[in-house]
């Protein structure tokens, strides 16, 4: 006894120091005798650094007798590795950053083979997690991919959306996978700290993803949607997400399996501006635009009202317009905006004339809510849970998002003046946050942007939106209060003792030569909508 005890620790200080030098075509044996607990399966986990172009050979010795098989796990930050299993021939191996495979436990036979062919040194965390014989395998189901069984996940993504994928787990009940409902398995997400690319913050989040009481704690479950063994999810380029899922036994509930997590980031942070979200001069020039725009609004809008109508008609112009050329042709992102911010010019100029020839203010100030509960719905679909299948429906979603639209703008209507104050001043804050929002990295820019996405990109009604909340997105979202607040505030103060709205300019005519005015604006019982004020511009004071 005590001399297997001297031979383990020998082993161990052996294995530690193996490790912590750099690997050129080396052999590893990691011995597997842990105890196996029902919150923790992780048999082995360290770091190994391995030189370009070597290989790296792992063999395991002392394996538990409980366990049934293992799975190896091999994350590497940026730069891709190749794994294959001598039981299977190389065309089986897996290539990838974040990658793992199965064995059953023959320690005389198999052994792991790990290449790195990049022309740099790369750093690697290993992990051997070993199940027992009532867990299910997972990706034992395996349909679609190499090996035969392959227990990681697959991650692809777009500038709209993340598509994760994995092969479907083997229960115990069903050796030859006729059903694939034996084992559930269930998703989850994990998100890094905004803007974080480095190699630390990525390991230390893979770490607090690979084993199950880890994964409840810090992750979040990502509910079904179309697929059984599929999750798409809105994409938030420049913050870091960790996937995993876990195989459930359906007939044992002590019984799960863990498949290997994976990451994105949703760009590329490797690419010289790979996660740069403005890369060209328009898209730069007219969110910078915003926050000039923004602020302006939201302290000034309602004192100069006929400035106001023009920006809200433009707001509304380069939303619709937007969307609809989004659907009709395939532009590049500088086409796009600015077919859309030409159209939006053209929308406002009509929507200040219409209210340079009419003047009713309810109509004129419609639009000013109607944007805001654009807004508001937009924000109730940015923080509803994910996977409610009513709304994965296109009709009933935008059934759903049009009712409150409508509904907010008609509530508003009810006290016109207050509510085109507090309309500019809401619309001017969030344009405010909007490129700060780009700036810092947080996410509030995606409240509206995950509307549109749903409204041009295919099959988005199928994507969990799931956004990040953090500090960075706490304080853009304070400032955002406090700019609508102040700005509310600031505009009742500025137009109090004032009419409330502004004469329509076509009204505006020189006054009758010779004619007196009495405090009733009648003239032999005519009422007189002429005025004596004949200069009139955006610093004249608002005249009822």
């Amino acid at each position: 006894m005590l001399t297997d005890y001297f031979y383990c620790k020998t082993l161990l200080i052996i294995l530690v120091s193996v490790l912590s030098v750099k690997t050129q075509n080396a052999t590893v044996t990691i011995p597997l005798n842990n105890t196996i607990t029902l919150e923790n399966k992780e048999l082995f986990g360290d770091f190994v650094s391995l030189n370009a172009s070597s290989t790296l050979q792992i063999g395991f010795i002392n394996i538990t007798k409980s366990v049934s098989f293992i799975i190896l796990q091999v994350h590497s930050h940026f730069y891709n590795v190749t794994v294959y299993n001598n039981t299977f021939t190389r065309s089986s191996s897996v290539y990838g950053t974040n990658v793992g495979m199965y064995s059953s436990v023959k320690p005389s036979l198999d052994k792991f083979f790990i290449i790195n062919e990049n022309a740099v040194n790369i750093k690697l965390y290993l992990s051997v997690h070993g199940y027992g014989a009532k867990d299910p395998i997972p990706g034992g189901c395996n349909m679609e991919f190499q090996p035969p069984v392959s227990p990681y996940l697959h991650v692809s993504y777009t500038k709209d959306y993340v598509l994760v994928e994995s092969a479907s787990a083997r229960d115990t009940t069903d050796p030859l996978c006729t059903s694939l409902n034996n084992a559930n398995v269930i998703f989850y997400l994990m998100y890094l700290p905004e803007r974080k690319f480095d190699s630390d913050t990525f390991f230390e989040g893979i770490r607090n993803m690979m084993t199950l009481d880890n994964i409840i704690e810090n992750g979040v479950v990502v509910p079904e949607t179309t697929w059984r063994m599929r999750r798409m999810l809105s994409a938030y380029p420049g913050t870091g997400s960790i996937y995993v899922a876990v195989a459930y036994s359906s007939t044992n509930s002590s019984a799960y399996s863990v498949y290997v997590p994976t990451y994105t980031y949703a760009c590329s942070p490797t690419d010289e501006s790979g996660c740069e979200l403005l890369d060209d001069m328009l898209s730069q020039l007219l969110c910078t635009s915003l926050l000039f725009f923004g602020l302006f609004m939201c302290f000034f809008g309602h004192r100069f009202f006929k400035t106001e109508m023009f920006l809200v008609g433009l707001l509304s112009g380069v939303i619709i317009t937007y969307i609809l050329i989004s659907l009709i042709a395939d532009l590049e992102r500088p086409a796009l905006l600015g077919a859309s911010t030409l159209s939006g010019m053209f929308f406002g100029a009509i929507w200040l004339l219409f209210w340079w020839f009419y003047g009713i203010p309810v109509l004129a100030v419609m639009l000013s809510t109607l944007n805001l509960g654009f807004l508001f719905a937009a924000l109730v679909n940015f923080g509803l849970p994910g996977g409610l299948a009513l709304l994965q429906v296109d009709f009933n979603f935008w059934t759903v998002y049009v009712f409150i639209m409508t509904f907010s703008s008609l509530m508003l209507l009810s006290m016109t003046f207050i509510s085109n104050i507090l309309c500019c001043a809401i619309l001017g804050a969030y344009a405010t946050i909007y490129p700060i929002d780009y700036f810092v990295g947080s996410n509030l820019k995606y409240i509206i942007n995950n509307t549109i996405r749903r409204a041009v990109v295919p099959k988005f009604n199928s994507a969990v939106l799931s956004p990040p909340f953090q500090l960075t997105d706490v304080l853009v979202m304070l400032l955002w209060l406090t700019l609508a607040i102040t700005g509310f505030f600031f505009q009742h103060y500025q137009n109090r003792l004032k009419p409330p709205f502004p004469p329509p300019p076509r009204s505006v005519r020189p006054a009758m030569p010779g004619v007196l005015y009495g405090s009733t604006g009648q003239i032999r019982g005519r009422n007189i909508y002429e005025t004596t004020n004949t200069t009139h511009n955006e610093n004249s004071p608002l005249l009822s």
